[in-house]
């Protein structure tokens, strides 16, 4: 007859803590510990959250969110220059057309028989417009053409690029605007308006000493007047008179295209600057997105692999402890 004999100690030590199970329990805090930081990865979408996680990294990555952000400032500034150019272009673009109809309708009068009053009519339907466009080429409260100050100021200045000095400071870089040449209405001073202003007409023969002739196109109820003759038609206006009136108003057509491209030069500049800050920026986002950016595709994967792993760990773990429950059992 056999007796049973119940295992002994040292059995009892490697039945528990078999290498199994222990590799188990490793894999589980393990798995536990990357599980809870690719979860973090996952949740805030950062590899690099804070400079625990790698201080350069950090460090570079906060420097160029600091230069991005400065750069979004240049970038409003920049657009909020840019934008006061191109309602100025627009309202001069927009001036040059009416002033090209007014000569039109003057051109008109020298036909013998025209209806010079229905002509007339059409010359201060347009000087109206030239009033209101005027008028309305404001943006942000700055009206380059139109002014009604007592005191008109000599330059005004909009930023149209920026400087970045070897510290790394940024400074906005101004072009300075001459009022002189884009007032083209002045309530308080008329003489200080290219449209509501004088032009000498006596110019056009060429002679010097001539007797001025002075001609000017807009009467906008200026404080300070100017002497001259209004630029309309009448049944009494002669062919010299008209003469006149064609070559003032083709002046302040010269003038207008002049000033259209100097304003169109400015606003170019000023787009190419806004589209250099904007991709700078764009350069710069993505430098920070390379440095501390988690790749969200590789670390779901990885999340739902560490949850795999958890899993099984835990299972070996449990089937070990409901193992041991039996034995310690069995030989109670």
């Amino acid at each position: 007859m056999s007796y049973y004999s119940p295992p002994d100690a040292g059995t009892m030590t490697k039945i528990i803590s078999s290498g199994s199970v222990q590799s188990a329990l490793q894999t589980l805090l393990f798995s536990n510990d990357t599980l809870s930081k690719t979860q973090e990865r996952v949740t805030s979408g950062y590899k690099i959250a804070s400079a625990a996680d790698n201080s350069g990294y950090w460090s570079t990555a906060t420097n160029l969110k600091s230069d991005a952000s400065v750069l979004t400032s240049v970038g409003d500034a920049l657009n909020l220059g840019a934008s006061k150019a191109d309602t100025a272009y627009e309202a001069v673009t927009s001036l040059i057309g009416v002033v090209d109809q007014i000569m039109t309708q003057l051109t008109t009068a020298y036909e013998p028989g025209a209806d010079r009053s229905q002509i007339n009519g059409a010359i201060s339907a347009l000087k109206n417009n030239l009033q209101s466009v005027s008028q309305a080429a404001s943006f942000s409260g700055d009206n380059w053409l139109y002014n009604t100050a007592e005191q008109l100021p000599a330059t005004k200045s909009v930023p149209f690029a920026f400087h970045k000095d070897a510290s790394g400071g940024i400074s906005l870089q101004h072009l300075t605007v001459d009022t002189a040449q884009t007032t083209m209405v002045d309530t308080s001073d008329a003489s200080r308006g290219l449209l509501t202003g004088a032009v000498d007409a006596s110019a056009r023969d060429g002679d010097t000493a001539a007797p001025a002739r002075d001609y000017y196109l807009l009467n906008a109820g200026s404080a300070t007047g100017v002497t001259g003759t209004e630029i309309a038609v009448s049944d009494t206006t002669t062919k010299d008179e008209l003469d006149d009136m064609v070559y003032v108003v083709s002046q302040l057509s010269k003038k207008l295209n002049e000033l259209g491209g100097s304003i169109g030069t400015m606003s170019n500049r000023m787009d190419q600057q806004t589209t250099f800050v904007s991709s700078l920026k764009d350069s710069m986002d993505k430098s920070v997105s390379r440095l501390v950016d988690a790749d969200m595709e590789e670390e779901s994967t990885k999340l739902t692999a560490y949850k795999t792993q958890r899993d099984l760990a835990v299972e070996v773990v449990s089937l070990a402890n409901n193992h041991r429950k039996s034995l310690a059992t069995l030989f109670s």
